[in-house]
Formats: structure tokens, sequence, C-alpha cells
């Protein structure tokens, strides 16, 4: 039976779903899927009214209120949660935690209730437990079995996670409202913990916003004490500086400053008083004569001076007297001056100082006053504040008692379990249907190709490899198949008996070689001279335990011109079969085999042998088939049944034909007698071979 096709190619070149060629698989295997389907409703029957147990659900509803609503200022110390979507999906888990569990198992304790406490149970059989514990034993994992007394804390976990699987957590959506659904077995229980889960969540946040408040009273008070002895002693560091220096005023020290400004102002006068009365002086010294005295007398306000006395040197030494006077009267107002403004300096610098000192004492004190103050005045609000915290969330409707069971919904599950069983049941036929990718029969290689398939060989009946072909003997039904596919052979050519017969198949592992060696050894039984040649260089699959591992020179080395093909003959290697070796390669060996020597050393070794039989390796792997395949009086393809696929064999089909020779026959081999081929076994493995 040939595989229908699933596709087709469209007009623009993409292959197209042929959606018909699916439904027809489908048809096909209905039988199969409405089986699936029975099995699924049974299952369904099983699961709903036999093995479920009823569980009754109860729900409660909490909504998350974001009014701000304070008696006192106290939003830094703690604040109402914002209705954001972070918030909403954290409190969700809130509800949904372990820790909020934990409490409602110890409110409640549901570690006594046998429901919750799987220790408390009747063991009895519970076949989906067997189930689990022997998967879990197939794949290595550890079978937690709890004997004796379990620890205290370890059983309590477990009750608060099989609490936990039966509680679901919502928000509805585009709303502050929460949803707590809660399944037992009992509809009272379910309501009363459903409504436990609610109270205590609120009353956890009424205690965590206590708690908070608390931590912040201590705090603000050990903080109003510290910021009240700052302020004390900022205030005595203030009076400690008043006291200790006579702090003038800001604007008396500006007085000061203004004076020492008048001082300087003076000082550079009487300077510059003292340089002209030093030059005066300087000048009347130096005058000689008596007219020049009087001029300069005159010129210097002295000529009074020097009229009234008796004679002109008397008037002269009483006006250089007076110049002298003058000069030192002068500079000792000059010094007078700059006393009066070191000592003005030093009280400015000392004044200033120390009315820093108490202005940045002052500041201080103002600062630790300020934080005292802000402190105090929230530490009365905070302390206002106790008594007076409400939770977030709100109860809008506790949860009752239910008049039915919610689990298990019993038309759900036998629409699901038909609708899961005809999906399975479709997968199953169309993955069946597409093992039949694999060759498995001659029609189906007819509907491939025209070449004829010559001979379908049954697998042997025991395991064969090429150097026990001889034990294939006549006698023996593997032995009769052989001779058969020999006659089909020897009689493909009616003219001409074929002299050089090729022997290779589109994937590794077909038997092609063990079915060369087998027909040579055959061929050779009715008096024809035989020449077995491995053409497989690369893997030498015939040569290794015939040619003793391979080190005999064989074929490579001919080709290459390193031995005569005499020297590389192994006579009677297998039985009166002539061995050719693969012998050794260097290289490429599709390039050796394609340099031209091919040809002459087949046509010497006619003229030596009847038949030379040619083992060549796989079509899908490498070229050396379709090279040697040209030179070829007849080339076989071997296909192996239910493991080639067809997109392989078809390519390979393409590959000979590409290269100008298409196979004379097809073999079909490893048949398995007895079946029917219907559908294939799984998938094969990756080609394997370049494996060792």
């Amino acid at each position: 039976m040939s595989t229908p096709k699933t596709s087709f190619a469209a007009d623009d070149g993409q292959e197209v779903l042929d959606l018909g060629a699916i439904f027809a698989i489908i048809w096909r295997g209905r039988l199969l899927i409405l089986l699936c389907v029975l099995l699924g409703l049974a299952f369904g029957v099983w699961r709903g009214f036999i093995a479920a147990v009823p569980l009754y659900g109860a729900e409660v509803q909490l909504v998350l209120d974001p009014r701000d609503e304070k008696v006192v200022d106290i939003e830094s110390v703690v604040s109402s949660l914002s209705a954001t979507d972070e918030v909403i999906r954290t409190e969700v888990h809130i509800l949904g935690g372990r820790e909020l569990g934990g409490q409602v198992v110890d409110r409640l304790n549901l570690v006594a209730d046998p429901e919750f406490n799987m220790l408390l149970r009747d063991p009895g059989f519970d076949p989906v437990q067997s189930l689990k514990n022997a998967i879990k034993t197939i794949l290595g994992m550890e079978v937690y079995q709890i004997t004796g007394d379990p620890d205290p804390a370890f059983l309590r976990e477990k009750v608060i996670q099989t609490l936990l699987s039966n509680v679901e957590v919502v928000n509805i959506p585009d709303t502050y409202i929460f949803s707590i659904w809660v399944l037992s077995e009992n509809p009272f229980k379910a309501a009363e913990i459903a409504n436990a889960f609610a109270d205590i969540y609120v009353e956890n946040q009424v205690a965590v916003k206590l708690d908070v408040t608390a931590q912040a009273t201590g705090w603000l008070a050990e903080r109003v004490t510290e910021l009240r002895g700052q302020l004390e002693k900022n205030e005595r560091r203030v009076a400690e500086i008043r006291a200790q220096a006579d702090v003038t005023s800001p604007a008396q020290l500006i007085g000061l400053e203004n004076r020492l400004i008048s001082l300087r102002s003076a000082l550079s006068e009487r300077s510059e008083e003292v340089a002209s009365r030093a030059s005066a002086q300087a000048e009347l010294s130096a005058v000689q004569t008596e007219a020049d005295q009087r001029a300069a007398a005159r010129r210097f306000g002295y000529g009074a001076l020097m009229s009234r006395a008796s004679d002109p040197q008397t008037g002269w030494r009483a006006v250089l007297a007076q110049a002298a006077r003058d000069l030192r009267e002068a500079e000792a107002k000059e010094q007078a001056i700059r006393t009066s403004m070191a000592e003005l300096e030093i009280t400015i610098a000392t004044q200033s100082d120390a009315l820093t000192e108490i202005v940045q004492a002052e500041r201080d004190a103002e600062s630790s006053r300020l934080l005292f103050e802000n402190f105090q005045n929230r530490l009365r609000e905070t302390s206002m504040q106790v008594g007076l915290q409400r939770a977030d969330s709100r109860v809008i409707s506790r949860a009752f008692p239910p008049d039915r069971p919610a689990l298990p919904q019993k038309s759900r599950i036998l629409i699901l379990s038909v609708f899961f069983g005809g999906f399975i049941g479709t997968v199953l036929v169309v993955a069946l249907q597409l093992t039949r990718a694999r060759l498995h029969s001659a029609s189906q290689i007819a509907n491939i190709t025209s070449v004829p398939v010559i001979a379908v060989l049954d697998q042997f009946t025991q395991k064969v490899r090429p150097e026990d072909a001889a034990a294939l003997g006549p006698q023996t039904r593997d032995g009769e198949a052989i001779r058969n596919l020999r006659t089909s052979l020897l009689m493909a050519r009616d003219d001409v008996p074929p002299q050089v017969v090729v022997f290779t198949s589109a994937e590794s592992g077909d038997g092609k070689s063990t079915l060369s060696a087998a027909m040579a050894h055959n061929i050779a039984q009715i008096g024809k001279s035989v020449l077995l040649i491995d053409g497989d260089i690369r893997r030498h699959y015939l040569s290794n335990p015939l040619a003793n591992g391979n080190q005999h020179p064989g074929l490579s080395d001919v080709l290459s011109g390193k031995v005569a093909l005499a020297d590389a003959i192994l006579p009677g290697a297998l039985g009166q079969v002539d061995i050719l070796p693969a012998g050794t390669v260097s290289g490429s060996a599709a390039d050796l085999l394609s340099q031209g020597g091919l040809p002459d050393l087949l046509a010497e070794v006619r003229n030596h042998w009847d038949v030379i039989v040619i083992d060549t390796p796989p079509i899908s792997v490498v070229p050396d088939a379709r090279i040697i395949g040209r030179h070829a009086d007849l080339l076989i393809l071997l296909a192996q049944w239910n493991t080639t696929r067809q997109s392989v064999f078809a390519d390979a089909l393409g590959q000979l034909e590409q290269g100008g020779r298409s196979p004379d026959g097809i073999v079909l081999t490893k048949v398995k007698a007895g079946r029917k081929p219907l559908y294939g076994p799984a998938r094969r493995s990756h080609d394997n071979y370049y494996r060792g």
C-alpha cells in the first residue's frame, strides 16, 4: 500500500497542504479514532462518577479600600495601601501564601483533620498514588514514605500544602475585590476555612499597622529625648560664650571698623606731613649764605622767626631749631595714630571671633529647637493614632455552606475526555500513517519508479555477516532466496549475461555487503570464476574480516598505481571467490575513483573473471556508487523493508539518474515473513554509516 500525498505544488511553486488527503487519512483510521473516543469516555465516566470525591466550594469576598481617612496626619509613619496593579497582585499572593495558610491551619487545628492530614486517613489502596510512585521509581526519583511519628513542623508544612492546593485567590478584573475560593469535602468546613482566611487577613493588616505604629512611637520617643538634651546643651553653650567675652553688637562692630578706616586716612595724612617736614629740614640745613637763608625761611613759613632775631645767625639757628621741633611733633602724631590702629584692629578681631562663635552657637541651638519641636509634634500625632488604626481591606461577602458540590464537573469531564480521546486517536492515525513513508512492498516501490523489483528477500533466519556467506547453502531457506536472486540477475539481460554487477543501497544497513558476498559465493558454486571487489573504500566492511583487517593492498592501491592488480588479489578468500580488498586510502575516495583508472581496471578484470561483483557505499552518503555504477553491466539498488525512507529512496533514484545511470533492478531486503506491512514501527534512527 502506498502512502497518499498530503501536499501538492501550487502555481507559484509553493507546497500547499492537501486537506482532502489529510481527511482521507483520518477517515481510513476512523475505527481507531472511535476506539480512542470510547476509551476516553470510559475514563471520563470512571473519573467523574466513580473515582472523584465530591468537593464543595465556598467563596468569601474582600475589598481593598484605597481611601485615606486618618484622624491625624501620620502618613509618613504608617500609610494605607495604594490600589496599583503591583499592590493588588502582591495582596493576591499574600492571601494565598504559606504564612496566612499556616495561621489558618493553626486556628482551625487542621493538623487533626484527616482531609488535610494524609497520615490520619485509612491507607487502603490508592491506584493513582501507586502509579505515581511506580513512575518515580522507574525514573530513579525518591518516593517519600512517612513512617513512625513525623516531625510536627514537617507535618504542619504538609497540611499547609494540602490546604493551599484547595484554595484559589483571584482579583475580579477592573475592581478592588478579592475572591477567596476554598474546596473541601464538607460544605460547612469549606465556609469556615474561607471565612478564616478573610478574618485572619484583615486582623493581620491591623496588627501590622499597630506594630509599625508602636515601633514608630518608641523610635520617636528616643529621638525626642536625644534632641531635648542636645537643645539644652546648645543653649548652655550660648550663655557660656556671652559670659566669657564682652561681646558687642554687630552695629558696634561696624562702628569700630569705620573708626579704623578714619585712622588709616589720618595716618596717610600724617605720613605725608612727616615726609614734608623731613624734606624741609634737609633743605634748610643745606643753605649757606645769608640771602639764601632768608629766602628759604620765608618759603617754609619761618620768615617771621627770622625777622624777630637780633642778628641773622641767631635767627637762622632759631629757624633750624623750630623745623626740627616740627618734624618731631609730626613723627610723634604719626606714631600715636599707628598705636591706636593696632589696638583697634586687635579689638575688632577679638569682637568679630566672639560674635561669630555666639552666632554659630545660637544657630545650633535654633536648629536643635526646630528638630525637637518637629519630632515632639510627630510623637504626639503617632501617640494619638494608636487605637485608631483600621485594616485596608474589609469583608463584603462572607462564605456560606454550599448546597451542592462544585467538583467534579461531570459534564465537563465527559466532554474533555471525549475530545482528548478523539484528539489522541487522530494523532495516532496520522502518526501511524506517516510511518508508511517507509518502503513496505513492491507495489509501493512501483508507485515511485518504473524500475522493476526483481526480488523480495525475507529476513535471514540468523544473523549473517559477509564472511558467513558460505553458510547459506542450497539446503537452507536463505540459500534458496539467494539462488532465486542469482537466477534473476543472470537472466536480467537476455542477449549477454551481465559480467560486472554492482550492489548499492539508498541508506546504510540494508544488507548490501552481505548480499554481495552471498551472491558472489552462490555464482561461484555454478562453476563461474568470480571476483568480489570491496568498493566501499572508506569503511571497507567486506575487507575487514576477509582481508585481515584491511592490511592487504587493494582497490585504492591499484587505482593509485602503487601495486599491480595481481598483487592485490586475494585468491579464494571466500570459498571459491577471489577478493579485491578496499585497500588503503589517503585523500578523497571519490577523486580516486574519478581519476580515470577505474575503466582500465574493470576492462582488465573482465578478461580474467566471468563475473565481477562490486559492493559500493550507500548513495545518500557518498557519490562512490554513482561513479562505479556508470561502468556496471547490472546496477542493483537495495531497499530495506519497513526501514528505508521513501524520501531517501526517491532521492537516491534521482541521484543515479542525474549521474546518467538508472538502476536495472531493485531488491527489497529483510522482509519479516508473516507480517502485512500496513503500518511500520517507530521512526528509524539517523544514518550510522560512519560510526565505528
